[in-house]
């Protein structure tokens, strides 16, 4: 298919304020570093800026550039202030109001109207020498532009304020200024094609960020104005500034430019071959292809996935579930491999890190408290198996994760007498369901949980398979993957007709209808038939399913809590307890798809489908966001850019297109 057009937004969207503001956008550089803010020019989030760099790539990573102050001044003696920041009770400037239109085309393009002259500013992340490159150009007449870097030079999770550390001045050289705010911290470096540099030492105080404000966070920064770039614009002719942390010959711009478009194009060209014969399948499958490139990222000569935007590094469960919607679709099993290897050299006491460090360094224990991650890798590397791809490298850390959990391992992990896995440990929580407050734990789920034990059964089933592939005895794994066949009738919920969502250490099963089921019968190696699939599939369609995602928690249930905002204790008691999530549609369509099959089962999953491409348009542009109110009007939260949100999407296209079999791979 051809590459899909722009996404527009209109400037009556983007002229008022509180509308224009959340329409955030994200420019990736392969490393971890990225550059992000919103259709406006407001940075709204303390994760907003220009340049942030990733010193130990993907993590560590620091805002180095927070936003460009611009002005243009006319030859009539008219100004224009092109920013928009928010004060304590005010935006200033509102440069909004002269937007004209906002696109992303493919990266972020501002169109304004400057009284008689019409400005064009475009930037995007070129991969290839690491830096942010912005791009002016105005027609109808010259004009000045006036440049004002602010600077924060902090860990992208914190804030800075006023202080006497700050460096004073930049060293300014012809079509080049370095500045290095604090020792430590890489220089910012701006390589134009000509201007004036003037020194300033200015701190713009008290910038409010109001998504922080939201989540019920610190709000408030200052920032610092090391000087003033001044250039002339001519009509037509493009004044160009890449930011970065080491001199970039400016003239290689556009060849930049140009290698950008087509990496994201050959991106485009395989995720629109997912959806074949339906051209709205296809262009979500291209849409969704060039965002799936976000999330990859380099870790120690291999790579790894960022599992969301602006906040998260990469986890392992997030990465595991992830690699078959971003990779295996598209045939890219090379790329699925190196992930499987970066943790796959983490791999301790049968278990994968669910999280690596911010700040880089040694996998501490704590960041291997998931009971399910180390089955969602045994699970990938059966779908890369399935995709073509070799597999045989990884036999190893197969057979030491399922050894692992046979004999018992940290956490409370092991296998019971009848073939179950039971975790559990005071205070940690160690399935997806994790959040925490203050030693609160929100959705406690120890003992025996209905997701780890169809994982449990599918890896084994996957073990077994592998084991033959590479010359082993897969016996002891198909008896074990039986056992817990037998035993798994447990879960199941007569009266209800679905699955428990655990049983607890005392066997006592909780009834709570929640999604977790699904993966009983979305996975490939299913412990439950058909029938009771059907009644899983039944009851997660009837409560829980909403335009976008999947909510964690049955709106009948005396936990629900439908709105998802707030205080973080707020956000936390919400975010499994009936918040939806997108990346559930992915497994609760191949559920669905197995269940009933044909035509008109692939017509209902089309459905599910439909407003993901109107989401693209909204909240993180070209993205998919994290989580989804339980209630109506379902707004987006969370993070606005999610991996296995975009994942699981491409993953179902082509089962919903009819390009794979039900259930099956991809």
């Amino acid at each position: 298919m051809s590459v899909p057009g722009p996404i527009v937004v209109p400037g009556d969207r983007l002229h008022d304020f509180e509308t224009g503001s959340r329409l955030e956008w994200i420019e990736t550089d392969g490393r971890g570093g990225y550059a992000s803010g919103t259709a406006v020019g407001a940075n709204t989030r303390r994760y907003h800026g220009v340049l942030v760099v990733a010193r130990r790539p993907p993590t560590d990573r620091v805002i180095l550039l927070s936003r460009l102050e611009e002005a243009v001044h006319l030859p009539d003696g008219r100004s224009f202030e092109l920013g928009a920041n928010v004060y304590p009770d005010a935006v200033h400037p509102r440069g909004y109001r002269c937007l004209e239109s906002f696109r992303l085309d493919p990266w972020p393009i501002w169109r304004y109207r400057l009284g008689g002259v019409e400005l064009t500013k475009a930037l995007f992340l070129a991969r290839r020498p690491g830096a942010v490159v912005v791009m002016y150009r105005v027609s109808g007449g010259p004009a000045v532009l006036e440049v004002r870097p602010l600077v924060a030079g902090r860990d992208f999770h914190s804030l800075i304020f006023e202080n006497d550390g700050v460096a004073a001045r930049a060293e300014a050289a012809p079509g080049c200024i370095a500045y290095r705010p604090y020792p430590g911290i890489p220089p910012l470096v701006i390589s134009h094609t000509g201007g004036e540099w003037r020194d300033t030492g200015f701190w713009y105080r008290q910038t409010v960020y109001p998504r922080e404000t939201e989540r019920g966070l610190d709000d408030r920064e200052d920032l610092y104005n090391p000087g003033i770039l001044t250039a002339r614009l001519e009509p037509d002719r493009p004044w160009i500034l890449a930011c970065g942390t080491s001199p970039v010959a400016i003239g290689g711009a556009a060849g930049w430019a140009a290698e950008e478009r087509a990496r994201r194009r050959r991106a485009a060209e395989r995720g629109g071959a997912l959806g074949v014969g339906d051209p709205r399948l296809a262009e979500l499958g291209a849409r969704l292809a060039v965002a799936a490139e976000d999330f990859v990222v380099s870790r120690d000569g291999e790579r790894t996935i960022i599992a969301g935007y602006p906040w998260f590094a990469d986890w392992g469960r997030d990465a595991m579930i992830s690699i078959p919607g971003l990779f295996l679709t598209m045939g890219r099993t090379d790329l699925a491999a190196s992930v499987l290897r970066t943790f796959a050299t983490h791999l301790r006491d049968g278990l994968i890190p669910n999280r690596f460090p911010d700040h880089g360094g040694d996998v501490p224990d704590d960041h291997y408290n998931a009971a399910d991650a180390p089955l969602w890798f045994v699970e990938a590397v059966g779908a890369l198996a399935d995709a073509g791809g070799e597999a045989g490298e990884f036999w190893p850390a197969v057979r030491e994760i399922v050894e692992a959990y046979r004999r018992g391992t940290r956490f409370g992990i092991r296998m019971d007498e009848d073939g179950l896995v039971r975790q559990g440990e005071p205070g940690v929580q160690l399935t997806w369901m994790d959040a925490k407050v203050d030693g609160w734990v929100v959705t406690p789920r120890d003992g025996k949980a209905v997701e780890i034990n169809a994982l449990w059964y599918n890896a084994l089933r996957r073990t077994a398979t592998l084991a033959g592939a590479v010359g082993g005895d897969p016996g002891r794994f198909t008896e074990d993957a039986e056992r817990v066949r037998s035993a798994f009738a447990a879960f199941w919920h007569e009266e209800g007709r679905y699955l428990y969502d655990r049983i607890d250490d005392d066997g006592r099963p909780d009834a709570s209808l929640r999604p977790n089921q699904l993966f009983a019968a979305a996975l490939p190696h299913s412990p439950i038939d058909l029938d009771r699939a059907r009644g899983v599939v039944a009851a997660v369609e009837r409560e829980l399913v909403v335009p976008l995602g999947v909510r964690t928690l049955a709106p009948s249930d005396p936990h629900y809590k439908g709105h998802y905002g707030g205080t973080r204790e707020e956000r936390d008691a919400a975010y499994h307890c009936g918040t939806a999530w997108p990346w559930l549609l992915g497994p609760f369509i191949r559920a669905y798809l197995r269940v009933h099959g044909g035509a008109a089962a692939r017509a209902r999953a089309r459905d599910l489908l439909a407003p993901v491409l109107d989401h693209l348009g909204e909240e993180g542009l070209g993205h998919v966001s994290e989580v989804v109110a339980g209630d109506r009007p379902h707004t987006p939260g969370g993070c606005f850019a999610q991996a296995w949100s975009c994942a699981e999407l491409l993953r179902a296209i082509p089962l919903v297109a009819g390009a794979a079999p039900n259930g099956g791979p991809p």
